[in-house]
């Protein structure tokens, strides 16, 4: 788009993060800084400053579609609207619907306030994101099947947890390569390569404030068999990449308690565990990590 001509790089996280603390929660996880950083490629972000508003327009190569995020900065006075009103000019001026996606539930009100429009707001199921709190997910992993899971995996790998680094990049994609790319086909992946988005996190670790746990097992020559990489924002943490050895019993529970014992802090109210996509299997397996909530990424048409 014309109006909207800076591309978002890694050097537009300070004004991400200057606009984003005058919200009163985290966003929704593709609205995070490090989300659409990794995703870049795929879905195209250019911003303009509207106001006091930071304002993204996304391009989603894969489906050939444009669509505006929310505005993000303060959400309280005029500027909030003004924002919309320019973004809103911006497509109609492009012959372009104006769609806003990715909108977490506490700015629905504002969108509704939005003088001269209505708001037409849906979501999709299968995009709401698990929501935890830290209690509830240390809670499932108590569970007397989890914890035998977990001994026997124990007893059998004589795992070692580390954190992170960005020296490990070929190990973390070695993962990804060997217990999710082999059982993958690439036309699947339809939110983008896997193996760039991880790579593109790795070589911009501390810049992007990123925190991992790699699982490595002392009986095995010390492969690497999972790891799992997180985000924060406000009170909440977002698991932007998981992968593991699948089918071996007690190791997504190892590794989930080793990151909640390494990387979260007091301050860490929240774990975000992103969607289900609508599988199933997925479905299943994360509604059966403990109590949670389901947060909707609601989609905000303005009618007039």
């Amino acid at each position: 788009m014309k109006t909207f001509i800076h591309p978002l790089t890694l050097e537009t996280k300070a004004l991400y993060d200057s606009c984003a603390g005058f919200l009163p929660g985290a966003v929704t996880s593709p609205l995070y800084f490090q989300g659409l950083y990794a995703w870049n490629f795929v879905s195209v972000n250019r911003y303009e400053i509207f106001g006091r508003h930071l304002c993204i327009a996304a391009e989603d190569k894969m489906r050939g579609e444009i669509f505006a995020l929310p505005p993000l900065g303060e959400l309280g006075g005029k500027s909030f609207a003004l924002a919309v009103y320019a973004i809103l000019d911006a497509f109609e001026r492009e012959g372009l619907p104006c769609v806003f996606r990715e909108v977490p539930g506490f700015m629905l009100p504002h969108f509704s306030a939005v003088e001269g429009y209505r708001a037409e707001v849906g979501y999709d199921r299968n995009c709401s994101e698990y929501v935890f709190t830290l209690d509830d997910l240390a809670e499932g992993l108590q569970k007397s099947a989890v914890r035998t899971e977990r001994r026997s995996f124990e007893r059998k790998f004589n795992p070692r947890a580390r954190e992170i680094t960005p020296s490990d990049k070929d190990a973390v994609r070695a993962v990804t390569q060997k217990f999710f790319c082999s059982e993958m086909a690439c036309s699947n992946c339809f939110y983008g390569c896997e193996l760039e988005v991880e790579s593109r996190i790795m070589e911009s670790w501390d810049e992007l404030g990123m925190k991992g746990v790699i699982i490595e097992s002392e009986k095995e020559a010390k492969e690497a068999l999972a790891f799992g990489i997180v985000c924060f924002q406000k009170d909440t943490a977002f698991f932007i990449s998981k992968k593991i050895c699948r089918r071996t019993r007690g190791l997504d529970a190892y590794l989930t308690a080793a990151m909640m014992d390494r990387l979260f802090d007091a301050e860490h109210r929240y774990v975000n565990y992103s969607d289900d996509l609508g599988n199933e299997g997925l479905r299943n397996y994360k509604s059966g990590l403990g109590k949670h909530t389901l947060m909707h990424r609601y989609v905000v048409r303005l009618l007039k």
